[in-house]
């Protein structure tokens, strides 16, 4: 493959995964830094991609600690991996967070399927319950379609560098490309696994 070929089909993969939910690169860590400057990471649900913005989508609970640290410090990383094609993919850049009131967030809240919109229902992110069934009570008993919606929150992120690595049992083959602040390629090359 070519390096153009390489860019496309990244791009092209992620955009495919986001309609795809058993996919691997559906699923994918988002790794920010927290106040202490300790690296945090978690695994995020892939929403949207946009090849020629060179963005990518996620949505989360406003009162999360990623939020935060986002809010605190908008450079993350963003890392991928398919055991089946031994690809991995990984993405610096900074992220634009949208609040709830945000008329990005009320335009993507209101696409939400109700089960979806329904993982907003309940208390912060990492605060202790007393059962897990408690949570699927919750979430059973909810029938307002708007309970949650002030606690969405959209994180789209920018992609300034893509580093494109192909496992394989002959020779690993590694890949770079920058991006401005527009998505147009600034680089590409080949660099060494």
């Amino acid at each position: 493959m070519t390096l153009t070929q390489i860019e496309r089909s990244v791009w092209e993969t992620l955009q495919a995964d986001v309609q795809r939910p058993g996919s691997s690169f559906r699923y994918l860590d988002l790794c920010s830094v927290d106040h202490r400057l300790t690296p945090k990471a978690r695994i995020v649900v892939l929403r949207k991609v946009d090849p020629k913005r060179r963005t990518l989508e996620f949505h989360t609970d406003i009162r999360s600690p990623k939020w935060r640290e986002l809010t605190g410090n908008p450079s993350a990383t963003v890392l991928g991996y398919c055991a089946e094609t031994r690809l991995q993919y990984r993405f610096e850049g900074h992220v634009t967070l949208f609040e709830p009131t945000s008329d990005y967030a009320v335009s993507s809240w209101s696409a939400l399927p109700f089960h979806t919109r329904n993982t907003y229902v309940g208390g912060p992110p990492g605060d202790e319950l007393p059962e897990p069934h408690t949570t699927k009570e919750i979430l059973l008993g909810n029938t307002d379609s708007q309970q949650g919606h002030d606690r969405f929150g959209v994180i789209v992120f920018s992609v300034a560098l893509l580093d494109w690595f192909k496992l394989s049992r002959e020779s690993n083959i590694r890949a770079q490309f920058g991006y401005d602040e527009n998505g147009e390629t600034l680089s590409s090359s080949w660099v060494n696994p």
